[in-house]
């Protein structure tokens, strides 16, 4: 049967995280962890956390979430995360899973159910090939998952293909040409510095015209606190960013992302960004980087260059309900 989540299948939601979610590489989490990433998180609701039961015994769940505060989420329902059981881990319980949540969306008035970045509700996993270094979040599905395949056939999608990016920061030291580039520049007028609201004009004007409304919340919010962001600079005034700059709990350097303003792009101040990021967030004690880039992103050579190598690929999950 598939019913709806209720509070007493806490600890069999936890077994089943810490069994079939360790095996699909999320990283496993004690009873506060657990509660804190999904039972607490303030976009998780029972009407759209599913059970698939057999003989009263939990053999898997998903979960979603929606709602108008979310980019795009007045059309848009996302799906977090769906985990089987190795016994129970087929094609049919994949799709009475999908079905269930589908169709809360649709009560609510939704048009399209997807796997990506916009997903409030984050899961950390495993960067294969390190030692045991993570992820804070997934943009999709993981292609290497028979889940990726299944949504294929299910009616989904895959609407962009995101490739994970990894660098361990312990041997990291700024290249000489990098120096070089950013004497150049300098003379140009251009130059990277940490965000001064005292001396440093446009931040929120150049954030608009990134037209990310992620980041026109963060990032002044970041400065505000007198958290360290990055900003790339045509005299005083802000031409792009990045940051803001601290290691997390893992050790991965956070990385919110890098964004030139239209005018300024092609000058070559993303590379200049990236570069001072690397050496910033090593300085503040991070022990490796790892984000995401579109397979198509012209921005992957510059992560290619100064080290990174791909590690995992995920599809972006759509479909038209």
């Amino acid at each position: 049967m598939i019913r709806n989540y209720q509070p007493k299948d806490a600890p069999e939601l936890l077994r089943l995280w810490n069994t079939a979610g360790a095996a699909a590489g999320y990283v496993p989490m004690d009873a506060g962890e657990f509660r804190e990433k999904l039972l607490d998180h303030p976009d998780f609701s029972p009407e759209y956390t599913f059970l698939l039961e057999e003989n009263g015994i939990l053999q898997g769940f998903v979960n979603g979430c929606t709602g108008d505060h979310i980019p795009k989420g007045d059309l848009r329902g996302y799906v977090s995360c769906l985990l089987l059981k190795q016994g129970a881990d087929s094609l049919e319980h994949t799709a009475a899973l999908l079905e269930a949540l589908e169709n809360a969306f649709r009560k609510a008035g939704r048009t399209y159910s997807v796997s990506c970045f916009w997903c409030p509700i984050r899961f950390s996993w495993v960067i294969p090939g390190t030692e045991g270094h993570q992820h804070n979040n997934a943009p999709g599905v993981g292609v290497d998952l028979p889940l990726y395949g299944r949504m294929l056939s299910l009616g989904y999608r895959e609407a962009a293909r995101e490739t994970a990016m990894y660098r361990d920061l312990r041997d990291y030291q700024v290249p000489e040409k990098i120096k070089e580039k950013a004497a150049v520049m300098g003379e140009r007028g251009y130059t990277v510095e940490r965000y001064d609201p005292r001396r440093h004009t446009g931040l929120k004007e150049m954030l608009a015209a990134l037209e990310n409304p992620m980041w026109s919340s963060e990032i002044p919010e970041a400065a505000e606190k007198g958290m360290e962001v990055l900003v790339a600079l045509e005299g005083n005034t802000c031409a792009g960013f990045t940051g803001p700059i601290y290691p997390e709990k893992s050790g991965r350097g956070y990385f919110a992302g890098i964004g030139v303003a239209p005018k300024f792009q092609r000058k070559g101040l993303a590379t200049l960004l990236f570069y001072r990021l690397l050496e910033r967030e090593k300085a503040a004690g991070a022990s490796y980087m790892s984000l995401f880039t579109g397979e198509n992103n012209p921005a992957r050579q510059i992560y290619l260059d100064a080290g990174f190598r791909e590690a995992r690929a995920f599809g972006v999950m759509m479909k038209e309900l």
